[in-house]
């Protein structure tokens, strides 16, 4: 699925025949493809100095082997003594020539990354062209003003795929530049970095809200970058700070943005950055790698644990008596541990998961220089996806003494969910009861529920994937969650689901065709993904389920699909499939 700058189409701006092609693009190009809808274009300066008048691209197309300006005109199309208008059922309208318009955009944006890219560089030099896309009809006459093989019309959009569509393109492209230029080499591919510069530079990296109007989208921007400055540069006043947000809200982006600052005042620090979960001590630990953070340590907690004792032990293990003896063993040679070896920062992401274990917590304290109490440490966390059962006694001795010195720490709280369409965000915060949760203000389909009888979960997952989820979103893009502990889903032992093979869910490993992704709610969190089908959803009787739910619905980003039974449901907002 390629990556579109925005995500959707706020509803208000669509235009029928541009929002049909975004869907087509978005879904059917793989996700080496970026996808910028609606791209502002500053007006090129006219005889005598005069600005001209701004103009607009309908989509913008990055890949490695080619920059695409796309120009769509729906309605009927015609051309009469020179003038070009457009036909639709609010009436005929004149239009810019669509070729020229086409073309000067393509143009616009090449000379506007040479400035920005500077004369001398490669990043601007890409192979670069145009497409008019006629959705509704087909243009058949021959004209001047146009090269057909930029044509791409109603009759090829709706027997060729769209990523057969835009390969013809790129070769067409390439075909024009041979024919321009016939001793001169096929410009050089764009690389990962030449591409996400060219992101920045054609639309910075904000987070836009499109369902507000421009004014209350400046608020918004000015709420989000507040919010998440103001606990950023509190880290900076106090050595000792807690995070508090919801799902979305930019935790684990924060907890990067710390090492970075970290390193960059203090380039010799030694820094841990760790979780509870595997996935996303895994996620953290990659992305570390990758992005070359010197002096980080970045895992789960257990694979902390790992280190210190000198081995990984047995990670196939399920017998809780294991692990307590593990953290015993890395709690001993963590006390043994030579000052300049400690951590001169913590970092822990997802924090909550460990508060109920005072030996954990232990841990951290003796890793840290100066411990939990004196140290210097950042706690992210969430209090409601708390999913551990209910503690039979109170914390005492070291372990109260622990979460005392957390909640002794500065406070910054986040309170808007940036991850989840409004539909999901609305949806995550009735299940949670939580009335101060502020949604991103992002469209997205409504969230659909569907009851089972008791006995026939599989049944109806597989019917609820077939018949609406399959037909809209790409298996890649989905993960099957359950509610029930691992080897309790109703999907237990089944080899497929809906006709494709199913597999465990495990970040480390990329997709692999003809599969559907699985994973608990417990496993996935920190996790998140487009579309998330989430089943087994029982009941909601005691607060640990409701924060299992909670949880387990914060993990869709656009879509979600919710199956569980009749009286559950009823308490969660959607539409029944």
């Amino acid at each position: 699925m390629a990556r579109c700058i925005p995500d959707t189409i706020p509803q208000r701006l669509q235009v029928k025949s541009e929002a049909r092609l975004f869907e087509r693009l978005r879904r059917e190009l793989p996700d080496d493809y970026v996808l910028i809808h609606s791209l502002n274009i500053p007006g090129r300066t006219l005889p005598g100095g005069r600005p001209g008048s701004d103009v607009e691209s309908d989509f913008v197309l990055l890949h490695p082997k080619c920059r695409l300006v796309l120009e769509v005109k729906g309605g009927g199309i015609e051309c009469i003594d020179g003038v070009w208008s457009t036909t639709n059922k609010t009436g005929k309208h004149e239009i810019t020539p669509p070729f020229h318009q086409a073309r000067f955009n393509s143009f616009d944006i090449y000379n506007y990354l040479k400035d920005k890219f500077g004369d001398g560089s490669l990043g601007y030099r890409s192979l670069f062209g145009y497409a008019i896309i006629l959705p509704d009809v087909d243009l058949d006459a021959p004209t001047i003003e146009g090269d057909p093989r930029r044509i791409i019309g109603k009759t090829e959009l709706e027997a060729t795929s769209m990523l057969e569509i835009v390969e013809r393109q790129v070769a067409v492209s390439a075909q024009m530049f041979k024919e321009k230029f016939p001793d001169q080499e096929e410009p050089p591919l764009m690389t990962p970095e030449v591409i996400a510069q060219t992101i920045q530079f054609l639309r910075p990296d904000l987070r836009l809200i499109p369902s507000l109007s421009a004014d209350q989208m400046d608020k918004q921007l000015l709420k989000l970058s507040a919010e998440q400055m103001r606990s950023l540069n509190m880290m900076e006043r106090n050595p000792r700070l807690r995070v508090t947000g919801g799902p979305g809200s930019g935790k684990t982006l924060l907890a990067f943005e710390t090492c970075r600052r970290e390193l960059k005042g203090r380039p010799d620090s030694r820094i841990g950055l760790m979780c509870y979960n595997r996935h996303l001590g895994s996620f953290l630990a990659d992305v570390s790698k990758a992005e070359g953070l010197p002096g980080v340590d970045a895992g789960s907690f257990y694979s902390h644990c790992d280190r210190l004792i000198g081995n990984a032990g047995d990670q196939t293990s399920t017998d809780p008596a294991y692990y307590r003896q593990r953290v015993t063993d890395a709690l001993a040679a963590a006390r043994n541990l030579p000052e300049d070896l400690k951590f001169d920062l913590l970092v822990v992401d997802e924090g909550q998961d460990f508060r109920d274990d005072g030996d954990r917590l232990a841990l951290m304290d003796a890793l840290l220089k100066g411990g939990l109490s004196k140290g210097r440490w950042r706690w992210f966390e969430d209090i409601d996806q708390i999913l551990s059962p209910e503690a039979p006694n109170p914390p005492s001795g070291g372990h109260l003494e622990a979460l005392q010195a957390l909640e002794a720490g500065a406070e910054a709280m986040m309170v808007h969910n940036w991850r989840n369409t409004d539909q999901i965000g609305r949806a995550v915060a009735k299940v949670i009861g939580r009335t101060d949760i502020e949604t991103s203000g992002i469209p997205g389909p409504a969230v659909v529920s569907a009851p089972y009888p008791p006995g026939r979960e599989l049944e109806l997952l597989n019917l609820v994937l077939a018949k609406h989820v399959l037909p809209k979103h790409l298996p890649k893009d989905i993960v099957v969650l359950s509610m029930r502990g691992a080897g309790k889903e109703s999907y237990a032992g089944a080899a497929e689901l809906s006709g494709l093979k199913a597999v465990p869910f495990d970040p480390a490993k990329p997709y692999e065709e003809g599969t559907i992704r699985t994973s608990t709610v417990f496993k996935f969190k920190g996790m998140e993904s487009h579309v998330v089908v989430l089943t087994d959803l029982d009941k909601l009787d005691s607060p640990r389920d409701r924060r299992r739910a909670y949880v387990g619905m914060s993990r869709a980003k656009y879509a979600l699909y919710v199956l569980g039974a009749q009286a559950v449901l009823a308490e969660i907002t959607g539409e029944s499939a």
